[in-house]
């Protein structure tokens, strides 16, 4: 097997959760270096996560492919931390920058423990006593290899109220499977809405490897997302706003 070219590698992060976790891949969409770490604030390890990786995997930033980054939704804190090292590395030597939804690359992490035809809900911690989620199927990719397919828009909501919350249409009468960290800090209250269809898988994700491998069919496809306006799909409105002025004071 020969070595990747420089040019054929992604470095992908992910920090919709507790856990940083990014990786070198290359074209064909195989790990050449990886690491992750867990903290309350990402700030204190991903830049040398990024350094790890990249120095492992033999490559500089200038001559990656393109740089990945997990949009969200997530945390707050760790999607802008995300966003803004994945930019940092980026812009200086411009290169590609390619926007991947968290929930997607859950998916993916998800889809190779289902049947084919299952239908996947992967939830990730929304805080606030409710969970992030979106439904999908699993179906394959072009190359036959287990994929999710998207069958619903994001949404948050209460473990409990996620039955009303996605349409019934949407995740059929078959199997179901749940997993990622929502589903494990929710589980029992999942379980029990969503009915005896329902069966949980404690999957790692969403992992860097997949929203390296969902960037290289974005890129596949010609896309990349502009640096100067792309910001993180935080699902929601953040808990810090601008206070209102009273009435009548100036803009």
């Amino acid at each position: 097997m020969t070595n990747p070219t420089p040019s054929s590698l992604i470095l992908a992060i992910e920090t919709s959760t507790l856990i940083a976790r990014v990786a070198v891949v290359d074209g064909g969409g195989t790990v050449v270096a990886a690491a992750e770490a867990e903290a309350a604030r990402h700030s204190s390890n991903l830049l040398r996560l990024c350094v790890e990786v990249t120095d492992r995997a033999g490559v500089g930033v200038g001559a990656l492919r393109a740089i990945a980054c997990g949009a969200g939704p997530g945390s707050f804190t760790g999607l802008r931390v995300g966003m803004a090292v994945a930019k940092g590395l980026a812009m200086p030597t411009e290169t590609p920058f390619v926007l991947v939804s968290s929930l997607d690359a859950l998916a993916r992490d998800i889809s190779p423990h289902a049947a084919p035809g299952t239908m996947l809900l992967p939830c990730l911690d929304a805080g606030k006593g409710q969970v992030f989620a979106a439904a999908y199927q699993r179906g394959d990719d072009e190359g036959g290899h287990p994929a999710a397919l998207r069958r619903s828009d994001d949404l948050a909501a209460a473990p409990d109220a996620l039955p009303s919350a996605v349409p019934s249409p949407l995740l059929g009468d078959g199997p179901l499977l749940i997993a990622g960290p929502g589903a494990v800090r929710y589980r029992d209250i999942l379980l029990g809405s969503l009915g005896a269809r329902a069966h949980f898988a404690d999957i790692a994700g969403p992992t860097a490897e997949s929203v390296a491998r969902l960037a290289l069919v974005r890129l596949a496809r010609g896309e990349t997302d502009d640096l100067a306006s792309s910001v993180p799909s935080y699902g929601r409105a953040p808990d810090i706003t601008r206070p209102k002025r009273p009435p009548g004071t100036p803009a």
